[in-house]
């Protein structure tokens, strides 16, 4: 009952800043260069972070942060739930997202989220989606962001698996940099349908970048997916929440 109540409370305080920020980034943005447009807007992804540590009790622990190279490159990570953006946000800085246009129409959220420049793409247009995804990213890892990816392209709930697709490996093919492939558990304690199931600490495993250098697109996408999905497993089968969320 306690959780429920400071769910509500979360819930509140997201959706009443959001409203309140989002004014901000929008209409700084025409004065600001993209990396600091990109601060300000992601200003409020770090309050979110802050409102689930104090409100929810809701914190991450990041394994593997000495496998993080010095310079950006393309992150593949699992996909579980709506907090996966926001814990994220300081490991890989700064960072941007191949998402789903329809993301951006979303008041408050949606406008303030443009104007960090994302590779907003439709889904529905096949190689048009890809080349695009391509062009973009390799633009944005060339002014220092990092790319991050989604393979499964929707969440899928703890112990589940989505079909992983190649277009993260292509774009590191094309533009010459590592994978650096993610792992982590936030479907324990949040999940779609739901809101917040659980409170405590989200694991975060990253792995070693992987080449992708003289190497096929599918043996590449095989090799991250073997990660993703061995690691994930292992910070979500034996936890103590799994059994209860299952």
């Amino acid at each position: 009952m306690i959780l429920k109540l400071r769910s509500y409370l979360f819930l509140f305080l997201v959706i009443a800043s959001a409203i309140l920020y989002c004014l901000i980034p929008f209409f700084s943005r025409p004065f600001l260069s993209e990396l600091s447009s990109y601060r300000v807007t992601t200003l409020w992804g770090q309050f979110v972070t802050a409102l689930l540590k104090h409100v929810l009790g809701i914190s991450y622990k990041i394994h593997g942060e000495e496998n993080i190279p010095k310079t950006p490159c393309v992150v593949l990570s699992k996909h579980q739930s709506a907090l996966d953006i926001f814990v994220l946000l300081k490991v890989f800085d700064p960072q941007t997202w191949v998402l789903k246009k329809e993301l951006l129409k979303i008041p408050c959220f949606g406008w303030a989220l443009a104007t960090a420049t994302p590779i907003a793409i439709d889904r529905n247009s096949g190689r048009k989606a890809l080349n695009f995804i391509i062009e973009q990213g390799k633009d944005k890892l060339n002014r220092g962001f990092w790319v991050l990816i989604y393979p499964e392209g929707a969440r899928t709930k703890p112990g589940g698996k989505g079909k992983y697709e190649n277009g993260g490996t292509l774009l590191a093919q094309k533009a010459g940099v590592d994978i650096v492939p993610v792992a982590l558990n936030t479907g324990l304690f949040w999940q779609k349908g739901k809101g917040v199931v659980n409170n405590g600490v989200i694991d975060i495993v990253v792995g070693k970048p992987i080449s992708t250098s003289n190497k096929k697109t599918r043996a590449i996408t095989a090799e991250v997916e073997a990660w993703i999905e061995e690691n994930t497993l292992a910070i979500t089968i034996g936890h103590p929440y799994y059994l209860k969320n299952k």
